[in-house]
């Protein structure tokens, strides 16, 4: 057996350099003294750290659940400023989510928080502003709030969220119309639009809930459908009510397995 011979590579020796020289460090021969503030900029830097403040509590209120209805309008007491006596006389209504933590320590998403109505009503007239509050009673805020005590306990996780408590498991309800992305007044009627259901109509003065709007048969509202297009395939109405009765109880109720 015959050793192979090794190929070294060559030594190159690193190459040599200097470090730069070492410049003495100068020092100033006085010492500047500190800067004055002037009292306008004290304010100002006050201004801003109190806007800091109220920005961080209004995003904090903004996630906060909010538990309490109210049946009678609550006249508003104005802190800063007055109402012009030619003030338009109106309503403005708004809503969103309301609710985001139950009783029994489930959150849900933002997205999934049943609607809260509001509606602010200006008279410029006796310069007063009165305010009202009141959750959509949709299927799925009614069962999930007790009536008698006032307590919630989510049953459903809907689209975007998932429950800690109760049915955490097993749950296949997704689809949960909780009506908090907008609110519509359209011909003298008033409803809470919700983007994946039916809008609910709301009675415009006491916010009471009147029900789904069902937006296929209600003539009154919409018009007549063109009898020169046709808006149906031969059995494409089959198709779509084969999917449905399939798709629907999955989506909108059935619990396969219970906890």
């Amino acid at each position: 057996m015959q050793a192979k011979a090794l190929n070294f590579l060559p030594f190159k020796p690193w190459p040599s350099f200097k470090l730069p020289p070492v410049r003495a460090i100068s020092f100033p021969d006085r010492v500047p003294q500190d800067i004055s503030t002037s009292t306008p900029s004290q304010q100002l830097s006050s201004s801003s750290q109190n806007e800091k403040i109220s920005a961080y509590w209004d995003y904090q209120f903004l996630f906060m659940s909010q538990r309490s209805e109210t049946d009678n309008p609550i006249n508003l007491r104005i802190v800063e400023g007055s109402i012009p006596s030619d003030f338009p006389q109106g309503t403005y209504y708004l809503t969103g989510p309301g609710i985001f933590k139950d009783d029994h320590g489930s959150s849900v998403h933002p997205f999934d928080g049943h609607g809260y109505l509001r509606a602010f009503t200006f008279d410029g007239a006796k310069g007063e502003v009165t305010f009202m509050a009141k959750y959509v009673k949709t299927t799925a805020q009614v069962k999930e709030r007790d009536r008698d005590t006032g307590k919630w306990g989510f049953n459903h996780r809907g689209t975007f969220s998932t429950l800690k408590n109760k049915r955490k498991f097993g749950d296949t309800t997704v689809m949960k119309n909780v009506a908090n992305t907008n609110v519509l007044r359209w011909n003298d009627r008033l409803f809470c639009l919700w983007e994946g259901g039916p809008p609910h109509e709301i009675q415009s003065v006491s916010l009471d809930t009147i029900g789904e709007f069902d937006l296929i048969n209600d003539s009154d509202c919409l018009p007549m459908p063109s009898t020169n297009v046709r808006d149906t395939v031969d059995g494409g109405e089959i198709i779509l009510d084969l999917v449905s009765s399939i798709v629907k109880p999955i989506l909108y109720g059935r619990d396969f397995f219970t906890f």
